[in-house]
Parts: C-alpha cells; sequence; structure tokens
C-alpha cells in the first residue's frame, strides 16, 4: 500500500486564498492526500507571514470538515522556497492562489506563482475567486 501523498497549498487572507484552500481540501479528501498549508501575506517570494488564529482556525475547519489530515507551515524564509521544498516526490499538486494584475505587473519577476510554476516537480494549480 503507498503512502499518501501530499496537496501543497498557499493561503491568504483575501478571497482567492480561500478559494485555493477550498480547492485543495477537496482534492486532499478525493484523493485521500495529506494538506500541507503555508500561508502567504504578500506576492513576493520573502513576505513570509505566521498564521493568525482566525486564519488557523479556517484550515482546521476546512480539513476537519473534509477529514483531511494536514499540517501548517509557518516560513522562515523565502515563500516560494518553502512551497518548493513541500513539493517533492510525495506531493500531487501545489495550489496557488492568483488575483488579477496589470501588464506591468505581469512582467514583473520574483511572484511567488511564477517562481513556483518554473520550478515545481509535480502539477502546480493556480485557484482565482
Amino acid at each position: 500500500m503507498s503512502s499518501p501523498r501530499d496537496v501543497v497549498v498557499a493561503v491568504t487572507d483575501r478571497p482567492e486564498g480561500g478559494a485555493a484552500l477550498a480547492w485543495a481540501t477537496e482534492r486532499a479528501r478525493a484523493g485521500g492526500a495529506r494538506l500541507q498549508v503555508v500561508f502567504v501575506t504578500d506576492d513576493r517570494p520573502s513576505a513570509p507571514v505566521h498564521a493568525t488564529a482566525a486564519a488557523r482556525r479556517q484550515v482546521q475547519e476546512a480539513a476537519e470538515a473534509a477529514g483531511v489530515a494536514y499540517a501548517v507551515h509557518d516560513p522562515q524564509q523565502d515563500v516560494a522556497e518553502q512551497l518548493l521544498a513541500l513539493a517533492d516526490e510525495t506531493t500531487d499538486v501545489v495550489v496557488l492562489p492568483v488575483r488579477r494584475r496589470s501588464a506591468t505587473m505581469k512582467f514583473l519577476l520574483g511572484s511567488i506563482a511564477q517562481r513556483v510554476i518554473g520550478e515545481a516537480p509535480c502539477p502546480v494549480v493556480t485557484v482565482k475567486a
């Protein structure tokens, strides 16, 4: 019997973060996977955040309602690097919240989504609210 796969998700306090959490939780439930949650406040790779009590409750409630095992990771480093470190051979998918951006912002390098999409060893799904 193989071990459960991981679903890695970046969660923000914006609507797209909630949508990414919902998508990732359902994917984990459907596949019998573990949910690995990294909290993000900004779209710069070096913008880590420690989860607020409300954010932790949101994750706990979503995971428990779906019957999904989960772990919360407060990154102490580059957020993109944290996501990529979790995305290994045991990862089913990485789920990222995304929002609409201007053409100039799309051009700028360094966003978490751009880096993870380019470097992850597994599929990456982006979710909009």
